[in-house]
């Protein structure tokens, strides 16, 4: 049996973080959806646009190319069913589960199996009036699994998830640990002298190659392999990738592979993509003064998410300015740099100006690619074609998300 993850048209509530990574490479809280089942025989079902670049992360599953097989389970890239729940349900020979119209989980026959796959790939919303396996609706997800809608649940729930899955205990006998729950330090990894850490509240977990230099580290918090962590930072409650420069002070976040946060500042309740820079002294507000609930746009509408701690979320390859300033709730799409104060989401291949009295400006793709290679050579990557295909795929598809804000190609001046 293997599990096939598959994406519905849910994707765009997570823009931009889902412009350049399918669902099940989000991570939530440590691990993604995949790496949750640890299932190595699994297969995916994505965007057609990103087929190429998912086959890159994963060179050992099929994606979106393979046969069917009746005993194969689908499951939804944004559903964590609940080990009984799964157990109960896979010695059934077909069923298909949904919650509020929402295909969950089910093992299917095979005219069911090509319509949810051309319906994925082609990204198309599965319709349960078109599937003739028996599906069962069920009104509560207690005692099922956990199902992500919003891209707020990420962070909402991220204390929870990092506390569940952060489990191994192995601390070399020179570093001191405050508090009872797990903590793991890679015996190649570096605590420097004066660094807390602190497992009162949830574990820790340090990866191979990382250096954590006299800092406060409270967990629960997961940092990857070759991660550096500079002096007198203070990270909480956090998810940090592997290969990431950090610094400053990280509260409730997840910063994926390769980004950098490298100086002074606050990132408080976001969500980080890869191969971001945030430059010195960036602040991302996640409170309001009123201590109301935080709104964020998703797909045209407002939406609160009601809760009142919320920060920011960076879409892959962006990055901001010194000084920057960024209220919350807000979107910084893909490839977009922005400076001053932010007030509202920014698109995707934007040059954001309007916080320092400037016009934005579209940041044309080969100014892009550029830019990215140049970044991915310092840390000695070099951009795949199927990554460039995708930046260029996206750069389409993001037209009228300019145009609607209202921003042109021309060139971009400081004034």
């Amino acid at each position: 049996m293997s599990i096939v993850f598959f994406e519905d048209t849910s994707w765009k509530n997570f823009i931009p973080l889902s412009y350049t990574r399918s669902l099940f490479d989000i991570k939530i809280g440590s691990l993604t959806t995949y790496e949750h089942f640890n299932n190595r025989s699994s297969k995916f079902l994505t965007r057609r646009y990103l087929e190429g670049v998912t086959k890159q992360r994963h060179p050992e599953n099929a994606v979106n190319k393979f046969e069917y097989n009746s005993d194969d389970i689908f499951i939804n890239s944004l559903f964590i069913p609940l080990t009984a729940f799964f157990k109960k349900w896979s010695f059934k020979k077909r069923f298909l589960i949904s919650f509020r119209d929402k295909i969950l989980m089910g093992r299917i026959d095979k005219s069911d199996f090509e319509y949810i796959c051309a319906s994925v790939v082609e990204d198309r919303k599965i319709n349960g009036n078109n599937i003739k396996t028996e599906i069962t609706s069920i009104n509560d997800l207690d005692g099922c699994g956990t199902l992500y809608s919003w891209p707020w649940d990420l962070i909402a729930q991220l204390k929870g998830a990092l506390k569940s899955q952060i489990r191994k205990r192995k601390v070399p006998r020179r570093v001191k640990v405050i508090g009872n729950n797990p903590v793991y330090v890679d015996k190649t990894s570096i605590i420097g002298q004066g660094t807390v850490l602190d497992a009162s509240e949830g574990g820790i977990y340090i990866g191979p190659q990382s250096a954590i230099y006299q800092s406060s580290i409270y967990g629960p918090v997961h940092i990857g392999e070759s991660t550096q962590v500079k002096p007198y930072s203070i990270v909480s409650n956090s998810y940090i990738g592997n290969k990431c420069r950090i610094a400053g002070e990280i509260d409730s976040s997840i910063i994926l592979d390769y980004t950098n946060k490298s100086h002074l500042g606050y990132l408080g309740h976001s969500y980080v993509g890869e191969w971001v820079n945030l430059g010195a002294n960036t602040v991302t507000s996640d409170l309001k003064m009123t201590y109301g609930t935080i709104s964020m746009k998703v797909d045209k509408e407002k939406k609160d998410t009601r809760t009142i701690k919320l920060g920011s979320f960076f879409g892959d390859m962006s990055k901001t300015s010194i000084g920057t300033n960024i209220y919350c709730g807000l979107k910084i799409g893909v490839s977009s740099h922005v400076y001053g104060n932010i007030f509202d989401d920014v698109p995707s291949y934007v040059i954001y100006g309007q916080g320092i009295g400037s016009e934005n400006a579209e940041m044309n793709i080969s100014s892009a690619i550029k830019f990215q290679k140049r970044m991915m050579l310092r840390r000695n990557v070099d951009m795949s074609l199927e990554y460039e295909n995708m930046m260029k795929t996206l750069f389409e598809m993001t037209i009228n998300e300019r145009k609607k804000h209202k921003v042109r190609p021309k060139k971009f001046t400081i004034r």
